[in-house]
């Protein structure tokens, strides 16, 4: 049974390595611009593990911006983990503490989308989860140590590298939108993000924009569904 949950969680992650190769390979052509040797890129990409952050983070090095900063940013990047693993965890109610740590530390936008397409596939079942994880990391870390050491060859900027990360969210999102409300929801999110970032420092504007939207689309949601019984009720 649980080596049936691996499998499937290993045949689940295939969508996400065919992205995070390219994209981690973009990151360690980058990282090698910014003067990180390729051990220290696969580093990164083992022990922080997170597209935005990493991308953010060669950045702010290739500018000789102190460590403290750095990591303070970082950290603001990824509050929107809290908003997921929060979701997560619902799916885990029969498990330890522990288990569910170990799978958060894991946990990206990407992997968190593929899973909660159908929680049932994830409810209870760690192994899934973390098999669907580990897969994903090690092409992340892959695509990290080969754009590292083949970085110095391509022109970082000639093929929208750069690009690649909101590209591969751009692609992850549009899987997602399987009905109407999925449309609106999505683009109250964005013009809520626009929005709150005028008035909102740092990182907040996406943790309030994905709250206002998330909270819009339950809404939608509801309103919907009372649509749908009343028609029945008066068919």
């Amino acid at each position: 049974m649980n080596d049936h949950q691996f499998r499937d969680g290993v045949r689940a992650a295939l969508p996400i390595v065919m992205g995070y190769l390219p994209v981690g390979m973009a990151f360690g052509v980058l990282a090698r611009k910014a003067g990180l040797s390729p051990l220290e890129s696969g580093s990164m990409s083992f022990l922080v593990y997170a597209g935005a952050s990493q991308f953010i983070a060669v950045e702010m090095i290739s500018k000789g911006i102190p460590w403290f900063p750095i990591v303070l940013t970082t950290f603001f990047v990824n509050l929107r983990h809290l908003l997921m693993s929060s979701t997560l965890s619902l799916c885990f109610s029969k498990h330890s503490l522990r288990t569910f740590g170990i799978l958060s530390s894991q946990l990206t936008d990407e992997s968190f989308a593929v899973a909660m397409a159908d929680p049932s596939k994830i409810s209870n079942r760690p192994r899934y989860l973390f098999a669907l994880q580990a897969t994903s990391q090690l092409a992340w870390i892959g695509g990290s140590v080969g754009g590292a050491l083949f970085g110095t060859m391509i022109d970082s900027s000639a093929y929208g590298i750069p690009f690649a990360l909101p590209a591969l969210f751009i692609c992850l999102l549009v899987l997602q939108l399987k009905s109407r409300v999925h449309f609106w929801v999505m683009g109250l999110a964005g013009i809520s993000s626009l929005f709150f970032k005028e008035f909102l420092p740092g990182n907040w504007h996406m943790i309030s924009a994905a709250l206002f939207a998330s909270i819009a689309g339950l809404l939608m949601e509801q309103w919907k569904r009372r649509r749908e019984g009343r028609t029945r009720e008066e068919g």
